[in-house]
């Protein structure tokens, strides 16, 4: 039988055993899927390397039941985060298990694979702030899955906001004009934002990837948006991603 072709990624590997290796890779034509790597802990395997986490490449494996086995693969990109910086490497591990949350077997995930990848070369070249590169690919997530909050015109009347105090209501799922603010559509809790804020947010909505992690903003515009963005999240999404703890921890020291 031919194995199957499948472009992707690993965002998580798993030794069992003494000698096997189980990872997760996010493929363009499959999404999220489960594979076995026989003999892959063994130091002269030639799928020592191919099965690292934050590996890209082509791999090709066997259909199972429940997973599948790969057989080999030729990798294109070894992102090695680690020995770059413990930062990075938490900022690395919670892409992927952001992209294991959002994605499934068998429907599309191309677009969270390319942003992934994309997020990934942003980290490495060091560039921008790692925490802006983490709200970009955040809010590029949010808008794949249908679940981003609305920067353009006011939740409570629906008019399109130019040029005017803007107000973030994670209770209306969006911006708030002035006069919706208090109203019976309103929010009292929602946080005024400054113009450039907001300007920020809508170019990660609507910026093509190439262009994605080609900016930096202001300590104060990163503070607003660090804190709608933990706030929403927190407000939306009932789980708990390991590597984030670690990555607050890793920041509180």
């Amino acid at each position: 039988m031919t194995p199957q072709s499948f472009v992707g990624m690993v965002i998580s590997s798993q030794n069992i055993g003494e000698t096997d290796r189980r990872i997760v890779l996010l493929t363009r034509e499959r999404g999220r899927i489960s594979a076995f790597a026989r003999g892959a802990v063994k130091p002269k395997n030639p799928l020592v390397s191919a099965t690292q986490p934050f590996t890209f490449g082509e791999f090709y494996v066997y259909p199972g039941k429940d997973s599948y086995t790969v057989t080999g693969a030729e990798i294109s990109k070894y992102f090695d985060f680690a020995r770059k910086s413990l930062d990075k490497y938490y900022y690395a591990s919670y892409m992927c298990e952001l992209a294991a949350y959002y994605t499934r077997e068998n429907l599309d995930a191309e677009d969270v694979l390319l942003l992934l990848y994309q997020s990934f070369r942003a980290l490495e070249k060091d560039t921008i702030e790692n925490e802006l590169i983490r709200y970009i690919y955040e809010w590029r997530m949010l808008l794949i899955n249908g679940e981003v909050p609305d920067v353009y015109t006011c939740r409570g009347c629906g008019k399109n906001c130019e040029n005017e105090p803007y107000y973030f209501s994670v209770k209306r799922h969006g911006i708030l004009c002035q006069d919706c603010l208090n109203g019976e559509r309103g929010d009292s809790t929602a946080i005024q934002l400054r113009n450039a804020t907001v300007y920020t947010l809508r170019f990660i909505l609507s910026s093509p990837l190439k262009t994605l992690y080609t900016f930096r903003v202001s300590e104060e515009v990163l503070a607003e948006i660090r804190r709608i963005t933990d706030e929403y999240i927190k407000a939306n999404r009932n789980y708990k991603f390991n590597s984030l703890w670690f990555l607050t921890m890793d920041q509180n020291e």
